[in-house]
Order: C-alpha cells, then structure tokens, then sequence
C-alpha cells in the first residue's frame, strides 16, 4: 500500500463509505452544512460536490450494483434505533432523491458489483434477537428474505459487508475485546466465523474489490490501524482456526500509519 493522502481538508465529521464505480471519486456523509448531507469527491480534488444536502439528514451513502444510483439512509430526527427512517435513491448524476424502503434507524444494506445484481438490508427484529437479511431492488423496493439468524440483543452488528459477488454477507460485532467475522452464505453453502485476535474495537468492515479479503478499522491505545483478513482460510463456525499466513497481516497493518 502507498503512503495514504488526506482527502478532505476540513475540521468537519467525514464519514466515507463507498467509491463511485470507475473508483475516481468517494461518496461520504459529513455535517459541514449543519446538517449530516450525503457528498462526493474526486481524489485529485481539493473540494467535495453535494449531493444531498435537504434538512432531516442523509448517512451511509453507498452504489448500486449497476453504478446508477447513490442509495443512503435518510436518518431519524430522534429516537433509538427502532425508530423509522427511510432507505432513498438519487441519480449518481444528480436529481431529485426517491424513497426505496422504509427500515429502522439501526438497518444496514448494500448492493453486490456488475456483472451481479443483489441488494441486501439487514434489518433487527423489535426484539433485537433476530436479524434478516432481505434482497432488495433500488427501483423496485423490498423483494424476498434470504436468511434470519439469531442474535444477541445486547449486541451492535454495525460490521456489515455483502460481497461483489452477492454470495456472502460478512457481519461484525463493534465494540468487542477482538474480531469476530461471521461468513454467512446466500447461496445455500456454509457458513463461516474467522477469529482475528489481538485487535479490538472493529470501526469498519469492507470487502475487498476481487471478493478475497476484508478489511477491517481498529481503534485501540495504539491508535488506529487498517488491516486485511483472509476469507480464503480452512475456519467453520464454532470452530474458528488461526491461518498460517495471517502474521504477515499483522505485521503490515502495524507499520501503516496512523489515522487522526
């Protein structure tokens, strides 16, 4: 990896999470307007287009599969996580924003890469002990579920990744001592849980671009690092076992520099 290059040079909240998909430009959220507005910059640009910037606030912009569309959450006004928002679309060309899906405030989602097709939310039962994934359409709306799993109620599955293929959607608990990775598989294959020791506090989780790797934000006394996991690896669930190679991601994500 080269030396990192700092993209925005403002003291506002920057929140990154999507490339556009010729990979020249980053969408982000940012509340330099008063507001939390969804806007996009070119990496050889010193300053950011807006691309939603209405009162009520916007987070979490992220691509469609075909390139076409920015899709972001709308954000409630207040209230906890059930509270109800709406997941939107808006032209990566510009226009007026439309309504995908209403979901709750805590929902995550993203959408697979051309030649695929899938969008998937993942959306916590009333009781936070259930999470189910459904694939939607950013034209269409909400379509079939694919999976529901168990889950913690105490628990912040705010790690959330599908991959470029649309097969696995990676999920991880924030907040926690050390990674824990779930591989869960829409394809009907089995599920997976690699176990990252050593590295607490999970900020944020992304697939790599060919499908083979995740990469993970850590944030602990030593500041914070970005490493890269293998998905490749001999683990099942329940039985997590360490890859022989992994000491090599270690050691390159302690000499990256650190992020302020």
């Amino acid at each position: 990896m080269s030396p990192p290059r700092r993209l925005t040079k403002d003291a506002a909240s920057d929140v990154p999470s999507a490339w556009t998909a010729d990979s020249k430009a980053v969408l982000f959220s940012s509340d330099r307007n008063g507001t939390v507005g969804i806007f996009k910059q070119e990496i050889g640009q010193d300053t950011a287009e807006p691309v939603m910037t209405r009162p009520g606030g916007a987070s979490l912009p992220r691509l469609s599969a075909d390139g076409d569309w920015i899709l972001y959450r709308e954000t409630a006004q207040a209230g906890g996580p059930a509270s109800p928002v709406r997941l939107m679309r808006v032209s990566v060309g510009g226009g007026m924003p439309e309504p995908v899906l209403a979901t709750r405030n805590d929902a995550n989602f993203g959408c697979a890469r051309a030649p695929a097709t899938l969008c998937v939310i993942s959306e916590a039962s009333p009781d936070e002990k259930h999470l189910t994934l459904t694939a939607f359409d950013p034209l269409k709306g909400r379509g079939k579920v694919l999976r529901t799993i168990d889950k913690d109620p105490a628990a912040d599955y705010s790690g959330y990744a599908l991959s470029p293929d649309g097969s696995t959607v990676a999920l991880a608990r924030s907040g926690e001592p050390e990674f824990r990775t779930r591989l869960l598989s829409l394809t009907g294959g089995s599920d997976r849980e690699i176990a990252v020791r050593g590295w607490p506090n999970l900020t944020s989780l992304y697939w790599a671009p060919e499908g083979s790797g995740l990469y993970h934000g850590s944030v602990s006394t030593r500041g914070g690092t970005l490493l890269r996991e293998d998905t490749q690896r001999e683990t099942r669930l329940g039985g997590a076992r360490r890859h022989p190679s992994w000491e090599r991601y270690q050691s390159e994500a302690r000499i990256l520099p650190r992020l302020t």
